[in-house]
Order: structure tokens, then C-alpha cells, then sequence
């Protein structure tokens, strides 16, 4: 009887630690108020990008929230961030229109259905744009602008001539090149499904602007969606938000190598979405993902927060922002300390 309440005992603690030991940390969001017209519930936040300090907010779709004619994204001063994050301010940030020249763009790309990524190098900015073309098929659009924060009025002027195409890697309704890095003089781009059922070989899409040319990289499938990027860093990594939407049919039974190898936080287990950052490193031979944890963000309820804007704040954690689902969210998230963070060994 002794033996057997012994091994008993044992059994349960080596379960007790086998729980702890695959038990994920998560990362609350501090929610940032942003004051009008980016208060909206449908301002529909679509990304994210630095020039300089200050921090670009792009609307998927820019007209919607202008009180005239024009379109416009937004300018939000870091100093301003940094403000309200110190407690030295408590009032919603204000963000500077940026007008928003697009000449004849639209005339170019077939249905334009908004603006989904942007990237920023000096004067220069990067767009991603989704389109529908003639056969009803959605497909995306890469084109170059120049910025000017400086002038009386800040402006973004399009240049459409320099327009690339990409082809659907998923061919699904709604789906775009979500997510957008500037490296070494190239634009990659990241479709928004990388599913291993949905598409069979995963990559990212390149451009030289420099030749035009376009090619493509490898990129390790991931399940869900992908809705934006971080820029490069100076050890050529960056994260990609991942995201579990409860109204994609598509997801309820992929796989999650991720939860499988590092396990998922309280409120993963508990919802159904997922909310995550995942870190990638670009290679000689493509992209590859880090072996090691994802930053799961903590959920409030069921409803999930489709983040679709990201950025780094300098060393300190992350800006993300949503589009109109469940509501405009703005806020920061900062790194986990280095003892948050537990890996499970691959099974593999």
C-alpha cells in the first residue's frame, strides 16, 4: 500500500511539473486612447511604420475619415507615445493628418480594396495594396511613394509608375499581402494565409526596385493568418503577427506546431482566437523562424482584437493597432523578460 501511494504521489508530480514546464507566459496589451477621427470604430487601422519618430497610421481605406475630399493617413509624434506611456500624460493622443496624393492609382489597379502594409526608408514609403482583378480573383499591388513630413502640409505622393503586381499565393476571397520589410534595397511582402492546406509551397514575394525584377523567397508555413510585420533589425530579424480568427472556417482544424512545441498561455486555452508575435530571421537561403516561444498576448474575452498594425517601441516592446474588429485598439506591449520566457525542447 505504501509503494503504490509513493508511486501515486510521484506520478502526480511528475504530471504537476510536465504541466508547469509547457505552461506559456502571456503579454498584456496597455490600451493607448487615440483622440479624433482615429477614435472611430471603423477607422480600420490596416498598418503600421516609422519614419523617423514619427510613427505612420495607415486607414485600409484613407478617404473614410477625412472631412473633405482628400484621403489621409496619420502621423503620431513618438515623444507623445513615450508621454502617455510615463504617465506624464493622459489624454488621447492626437495624430497629424498626412494627405495622401494618389494621382491616377486606382485608374491603374483593377478594384482597389484598400491599403493593407506600408514600410518607410528615409523619404521613401512602400504600400501594399489589395485588388480585385477582371476574373473577380483578389491579388496584390506594391507601389512607391515619397513622404514629406516636413512641409507646411505633410503629404504622401503616389507614384504609380512604379506599380508592381503580385499574384494570390492563396487565391482567397479578401485575402492580401498583409505584411511588408524593406531589406537591403528590396521589398518583401508576406501573403496573409500561409496555411501548409491552403498553400502548398510558402514563400514571400520580392521586388527590386532597382531592375524591377520579381522573385521569391522561402518562408516556413504558419498556421492562420499573418497581419503585419515589424521592420528589420540590425540582425536582420523580425516579428510577424499571427492571428486566429473565429470566423475563418478555414482554421478550425490546422494544426499549431507552435502550441504543440512551446505549449499555450491561460487565456489561449481558454478562447478560441489566437493573438501572438512571431519572430523570423532572414537568411542568405530565405526566412526561417526562431527557434523559440512566441509572445502570446493575453485576451480579455472571446471576441478576438485583429491586430493588423505593428511596430517596435526602440528596445523596449511593440505598438499594434486593429482594424474595426472588435473595435480601433491602440497599445503597447512590452518584452518579456528573459526569465517569462520558458521553452519546451522540439519533439522533433
Amino acid at each position: 500500500m505504501m509503494k503504490l501511494r509513493t508511486l501515486l504521489i510521484a506520478t502526480l508530480l511528475c504530471v504537476t511539473t510536465l504541466s508547469i514546464s509547457i505552461a506559456a507566459p502571456e503579454s498584456a496589451v496597455t490600451l493607448i486612447p487615440l483622440a479624433a477621427p482615429l477614435d472611430r470604430p471603423d477607422a480600420e487601422i490596416s498598418g503600421l511604420a516609422w519614419c523617423g519618430d514619427t510613427l505612420i497610421v495607415m486607414p485600409q481605406y484613407p478617404d473614410r475619415l477625412s472631412g473633405d475630399e482628400e484621403s489621409h493617413f496619420f502621423g503620431i509624434d513618438k515623444a507623445d507615445i513615450y508621454a502617455y506611456l510615463n504617465g506624464e500624460s493622459s489624454t488621447p493622443l492626437r495624430a497629424t493628418p498626412i494627405t495622401l496624393i494618389e494621382g491616377d492609382l486606382r485608374k491603374r489597379v483593377p478594384i482597389f480594396d484598400g491599403y493593407e502594409a506600408l514600410a518607410c526608408d528615409d523619404n521613401q514609403l512602400w504600400l501594399s495594396i489589395e485588388a480585385v482583378n477582371l476574373l473577380s480573383v483578389y491579388q496584390g499591388y506594391v507601389v512607391k511613394a515619397n513622404i514629406s513630413l516636413n512641409d507646411p502640409t505633410p503629404h504622401i505622393t503616389i507614384d504609380s509608375k512604379q506599380l508592381w503586381n503580385i499574384d494570390s499565393a492563396s487565391r482567397m476571397h479578401n485575402m492580401g499581402e498583409e505584411a511588408m520589410l524593406l531589406a537591403h534595397g528590396k521589398v518583401i511582402t508576406f501573403h496573409e494565409i500561409n496555411d501548409p492546406r491552403l498553400v502548398k509551397s510558402a514563400r514571400a514575394s520580392v521586388i527590386d526596385p532597382s531592375t524591377a525584377q520579381q522573385s521569391h523567397i522561402d518562408f516556413p508555413h504558419l498556421p492562420f493568418r499573418v497581419t503585419d510585420s515589424t521592420a528589420l533589425d540590425q540582425n536582420n530579424r523580425f516579428w510577424l503577427m499571427n492571428y486566429k480568427y473565429s470566423g475563418d472556417k478555414f482554421s478550425r482544424s490546422a494544426r499549431d506546431p507552435l502550441v504543440e512545441q512551446y505549449g499555450e498561455g491561460a487565456t489561449h486555452a481558454e478562447f478560441y482566437n489566437v493573438e501572438r508575435l512571431v519572430e523570423f530571421e532572414l537568411t542568405a537561403h530565405g526566412i526561417t523562424r526562431l527557434q523559440q516561444p512566441p509572445i502570446q498576448l493575453q485576451m480579455l474575452g472571446k471576441e478576438g482584437r485583429n491586430w493588423e498594425g505593428l511596430v517596435r517601441l526602440d528596445d523596449i516592446g511593440f505598438l499594434v493597432a486593429t482594424d474595426k474588429h472588435p473595435a480601433t485598439l491602440f497599445g503597447f506591449i512590452a518584452l518579456p523578460s528573459p526569465s517569462q520566457v520558458k521553452t519546451k525542447p522540439s519533439s522533433d
